[in-house]
């Protein structure tokens, strides 16, 4: 993974909330599992004051945990969203 996408999603977050990527191509190609874990990580996101950028890591690894997928695999998912 690199890590240069993964920090340029960082700063998008700083940027913007928004509600999630329901639309988006690479969204509708994950499992039930991963899209509830992706939607739980942008609700924790848009209940987060301050920055978002120093949070992000740990919201990351808690909703990993919650819902028992690799915490690879989300930030895989936010590096390809970032790529397409």
């Amino acid at each position: 993974m690199s890590d240069l996408s993964f920090k340029k999603f960082t700063r998008t977050l700083n940027e913007r909330r928004y509600i999630g990527p329901q639309g988006t191509v690479e969204f509708k190609k994950l499992s039930p599992k991963m899209r509830d874990a992706i939607n739980d990580v942008y609700s924790m996101i848009n209940r987060t004051t301050g920055p978002v950028v120093a949070k992000i890591e740990s919201i990351i690894r808690a909703v990993s945990k919650r819902h028992g997928v690799s915490v690879y695999d989300i930030e895989d998912y936010f590096d390809n969203e970032l790529i397409k």
